[in-house]
């Protein structure tokens, strides 16, 4: 039996009209490279010229676990393809499905299709954010400046150190964790991301769990 959350009806009752919509899309292969973000950018924008001229849209890191060789992730049928893109733009991912792309380990076809709606949530993770700095402290310093501009103010925990190949150098960063935010300042920090490079798959975060239940464990 799963417990009451009074969160949750809190977010029934939240009304937001969101401008991005996240796509999710079946995944059919082998692996793909764990550093893949630049790559399979490159691969999508092939099919779908108009994302890189969308400065909004975001391609999430896909997750599997490692494959134990070449640095690759092992594809299955509970890996997904992740896209946020505004609302407006929804209808045409949809030329995605049956497309093969090749990120560099090998052919993976895209499969079918799900909307999901945007959903608020006190507490928010980023697998990885691009502050343009490996400093920890100024990695941090920054995320807080960014989001003050925003007019947010909350916590702040930085997480395990990243890095991504791009032609032009290697990305560096962490994941980060916000909480203690309203709901309305979560749904700003979604749609909008943090940080650069939202189309290599950093500064997107999703809901997490209670920072209170990550804090006891």
């Amino acid at each position: 039996m799963r417990m009451y959350n009074p969160e949750w009806e809190a977010i029934k009752e939240f009304n937001y009209q969101a401008s991005m919509a996240e796509v999710q899309f079946d995944l059919a292969g082998l692996e793909i490279p764990e550093d893949h973000g630049y790559a399979l950018y490159q691969e999508l924008c092939r099919l779908l010229p108009w994302l890189a001229e969308t400065a909004d849209a975001g391609v999430q890191s896909v997750h599997g676990a490692p494959s134990g060789r070449n640095a690759n992730l092992v594809i299955n049928r509970r890996v997904k393809l992740v896209l946020r893109v505004p609302v407006d733009r929804v209808q045409a991912v949809e030329a995605l499905v049956g497309q093969t792309i090749d990120p560099g380990a090998g052919p993976i076809t895209i499969g079918a299709l799900k909307v999901r709606q945007l959903m608020p949530s006190h507490t928010l993770y980023a697998h990885f954010a691009d502050f343009g700095t490996a400093d920890e402290a100024e990695f941090l310093a920054r995320a807080k400046a960014e989001l003050e501009a925003m007019g947010i103010q909350c916590g702040l925990m930085c997480g395990k150190k990243r890095h991504l190949s791009t032609p032009e150098g290697q990305l560096e960063g962490y994941s980060l964790m916000l909480h203690d935010l309203t709901l309305l300042q979560s749904m700003q920090v979604i749609e909008r991301g943090l940080g650069r490079h939202r189309a290599y798959g950093c500064g997107i975060f999703v809901p997490h769990k209670s920072i209170k239940e990550v804090v006891a464990h």
